[in-house]
């Protein structure tokens, strides 16, 4: 990485050398709302990462438990890199209108960005809080499919209770039914369920856990 020298013009100059757009879409926060309503970042391009959920840490390192929600740009397939990076020429495609998070990051200097990291984080609420029926689905997937709730029964899972695994396995067919359920309705788009509901919960805790429960019949 390169910078910017001392005297060299302001020492905080982005230099487009892309190592901040490379780990990672940006988390967003409640000003970047009309950043979606006006479809600069179209719900598509967002998913949501659930209260509970093991995440890495870009600013203190190491993989921490969120205890808030998280709305984040998604990134480029098998990479990290944010979907909105242009590679070819280490730009951003929304630079005038790039999210909050993004105007706070200076390469030499977190102290805004750590500042803001945590605070007034765009919600689901913020998004579907007027949707009705949607956000009280969103809610009761939310109770039914909690992270605290799948830690214990990944716990008991390894102690060797048979049960906490046909449980875990009965909210995995849960939320991959509430999925099922909205597209059959077309309530919203495809691209719009990781958002809602976030990442599939079968694919976090193969992914983040090596869990692959066997499948069971869930009602809602």
């Amino acid at each position: 990485m390169s910078f910017a020298s001392d005297t060299d013009g302001d020492p905080f100059e982005c230099e487009r050398c892309g190592t901040c757009c490379r780990k990672g879409g940006p988390g967003l926060h409640d000003v970047d709302i009309r950043l979606v309503t006006e479809k600069v970042v179209g719900p598509e391009s967002l998913y949501t990462i659930r209260r509970g959920e093991l995440i890495r840490d870009n600013i203190n390192g190491g993989l921490v438990y969120t205890d808030t929600e998280i709305v984040k740009v998604r990134s480029e397939k098998d990479s990290s890199t944010c979907i909105f990076f242009d590679s070819s020429d280490n730009a951003c495609r929304i630079y005038e209108n790039r999210p909050a998070q993004c105007r706070a990051m200076k390469c030499r200097d977190i102290a805004d960005i750590t500042d803001m990291h945590v605070k007034n984080r765009m919600s689901r609420a913020d998004l579907f809080g007027n949707a009705g029926w949607f956000m009280d689905m969103i809610d009761a997937h939310e109770t039914r499919c909690a992270y605290r709730d799948a830690h214990v029964l990944i716990d008991r899972r390894k102690e060797g209770d048979h049960s906490a695994a046909r449980e875990l396995s009965e909210m995995i067919a849960y939320d991959q039914a509430v999925r099922d359920i909205i597209r059959e309705k077309k309530a919203v788009e495809e691209g719009m369920l990781d958002l809602a509901f976030g990442l599939p919960l079968a694919l976090v805790l193969e992914y983040r856990f090596g869990i692959r429960p066997g499948k069971s019949r869930a009602g809602i």
